[in-house]
């Protein structure tokens, strides 16, 4: 997956007509957004109800819609893998790299000022994982994305019942060894993780074509997977630390929540107008540049953790999100926001 990715993973509300072009679906890059929001919100604030209301599913929404919007490779096709690394790596890669350049230059200039700067805020940043906080807190999410795909493509030259056994098993493994694996540069200890949320949304992809009533059963998602949360028996994941939660149940909350959404905005978004689709596409455009910046937001604002208000959540989303839809609109968008300029 790339779910900032414009040209190949095109959802589509119903399939096109013969000669159309397949749109994009109003109803994944609204829950795409409120993803973020989510991602944003939980940086933000702390505390076990955050935790358990946001980390539980706001993260694996990202990797489930990427297995399900993922096309598997054509029979025959060769160097699959390479085409893929490309193809992410324009998609993914480049923004992560302009962003970090960008970043570091401004964060380097204003520790130097403060008399601040050490070794370590700029090692750091370039190795990535877990280690790094505050302003690059969120990096480590970009390049688990990027990994995550390219494993995901290299899997399908294996058995559907082998490969299965190989992401459950480095669930597992992360899992168990999160300690050690999680502070590994560019999140590489983490990213196989991810893997066990594309394999779901691969298979919700085969099986949604039978969904009747899509708003009825997300609905029935949604509850099953929010009540052992509400009853305390399923603790949330923390997927940078390779925290998978509850052994098994917090995996399956965290695919039947993020199941449960989909659903039920794919059931209700044919229903609005044409321009609740074109606000939620042009929101979705600055999904990866919300992800990236909003920390340093957070960081530049300088509010203690007990002391931020709505009001620091708002600027640390409509800030980043502003200039996201500024730079849509110009040639730069490709580098920054990883998407084609809009026209």
């Amino acid at each position: 997956m790339d779910h900032f990715d414009r040209e190949e993973h095109v959802a589509t509300l119903r399939p096109p007509a013969p000669g159309a072009t397949a749109t994009r679906s109003g109803a994944i890059d609204a829950l795409r957004v409120l993803a973020v929001v989510g991602v944003v919100a939980g940086h933000v604030w702390s505390g076990p109800l955050v935790d358990a209301g946001l980390y539980t599913w706001h993260v694996p929404v990202f990797f489930l819609l990427a297995g399900y919007l993922w096309r598997t490779r054509r029979p025959g096709a060769r160097r699959a893998e390479v085409t893929e690394a490309k193809k992410r790596f324009r998609t993914i890669m480049t923004p992560y790299l302009a962003w970090l350049a960008v970043t570091l230059i401004v964060h380097v200039g204003i520790l130097r000022q403060r008399g601040s700067l050490a070794p370590e805020a700029v090692i750091l940043p370039l190795m990535g994982g877990s280690l790094n906080a505050g302003p690059f807190g969120a990096y480590w999410f970009m390049t688990a994305l990027f990994l995550s795909a390219l494993m995901f493509r290299a899997l399908e030259r294996v058995p559907l019942v082998l490969r299965t056994a190989l992401i459950v098993g480095l669930a597992v493994v992360t899992h168990v060894f999160r300690e050690v694996l999680a502070p590994l540069p560019l999140s590489i200890g983490v990213a196989g993780a991810a893997l066990v949320f594309m394999l779901a949304g691969q298979a919700l992809q085969h099986l949604r074509s039978r969904v009747r009533g899509p708003v009825r059963v997300g609905a029935v998602c949604l509850v099953v997977g929010v009540v052992p949360v509400v009853a305390g028996v399923s603790a949330p994941l923390d997927m940078k630390y390779g925290e998978l939660g509850t052994p098994v149940l917090s995996v399956v909350v965290a695919v039947l929540i993020t199941v449960g959404l989909l659903l039920m905005l794919e059931g209700v978004f044919p229903l609005l107008p044409g321009s609740v689709h074109v606000l939620s596409e042009r929101f979705a455009a600055g999904c990866l540049m919300v992800v990236l910046t909003h920390t340093y937001v957070l960081w530049l604002l300088a509010v203690p953790d007990t002391e931020r208000s709505f009001w620091v959540l708002v600027a640390a989303l409509v800030l980043p999100w502003a200039v996201a839809m500024i730079l849509h609109r110009t040639p730069l968008s490709q580098v920054f926001l990883g998407m084609p300029r809009a026209t």
